[in-house]
C-alpha cells in the first residue's frame, strides 16, 4: 500500500472535515445543552461519540496513516472557526481524540477495517475525552460515584456506536450504492465483494 496521501485524499479529508466541523458546532452549541436538559447530566455522554467521527470518517474512506488525526484536528479547527462555545479547548480535544483513533488503526497496520476495529477506533477517543472533561471542566463533580461510572462508560459506548459502527455502515452503503467513493480505498474494498 502506498502510504503517501494523494491530492484527492487530502481534498477529501479537508472537505469532510469542513462538514464535520459544522456538525461539531451544532453538537457543541445546541445538542449538548439540549441533551443535558432532556436526559440529565449523567446520561449526556450518550451523544458524545459524534465528536469522534472527524477521525473515523476520513480514515475509513482513505485507510492510510495520519488521516484519523488530521481529520479530527481539522474538524476541530473548523469548529473553533465557526464559533464553538468551548473555544480553543476544541483544538486540544481534536488532536488528542484523533490520536486515540489513529492508534487503533496503527495497531492494525492500517489493514483491518472490520466492525471490531471500527468500534474500537470509535470508542478509543473516550480514553482522552472522559478524563479531560472531568479534569478540565469538573463535569462529574455533581455526580455520585455510581453515576460517574455510567457517565464515563457512555463515552465509550457512544463512540463505538456513532464513530465506529454507524460510520462503517453508512460509508459501506454509500460505497456499494454509488460511485462516489470508487477512487478511494473504501470504494475499492466494497466493490471487491
Amino acid at each position: 500500500m502506498d502510504e503517501k496521501l494523494r491530492i484527492e485524499e487530502l481534498v477529501l479529508t479537508a472537505a469532510t472535515s469542513a462538514v464535520i466541523g459544522a456538525i461539531f458546532l451544532v453538537w457543541s452549541n445546541i445538542v449538548w445543552d439540549a441533551t443535558k436538559l432532556l436526559l440529565g447530566l449523567s446520561l449526556t455522554p450518550i451523544i458524545y461519540g459524534v465528536w469522534f467521527i472527524g477521525a473515523t470518517v476520513p480514515a475509513y474512506i482513505i485507510r492510510k496513516p495520519y488521516v484519523a488525526v488530521l481529520g479530527e484536528f481539522l474538524a476541530a479547527i473548523l469548529e473553533l472557526f465557526y464559533g464553538s462555545q468551548f473555544a480553543s479547548t476544541v483544538l486540544l480535544y481534536g488532536f488528542m481524540q484523533g490520536l486515540m483513533s489513529e492508534a487503533v488503526f496503527f495497531l492494525t497496520r492500517y489493514k483491518k477495517w472490520d466492525w471490531l476495529t471500527m468500534a474500537l477506533a470509535g470508542a478509543a477517543p473516550a480514553l482522552w475525552a472522559a478524563p479531560a472533561d472531568t479534569i478540565l471542566y469538573g463535569i462529574t463533580n455533581p455526580l455520585t460515584p455510581e453515576q460517574r461510572i455510567v457517565f464515563w462508560s457512555l463515552y465509550f459506548v457512544s463512540g463505538a456506536i456513532f464513530a465506529g459502527i454507524l460510520v462503517k455502515a453508512i460509508l459501506d452503503y454509500v460505497a456499494k450504492k454509488s460511485s462516489l467513493l470508487d477512487a478511494f480505498a473504501v470504494g475499492k474494498s466494497v466493490k471487491k465483494y
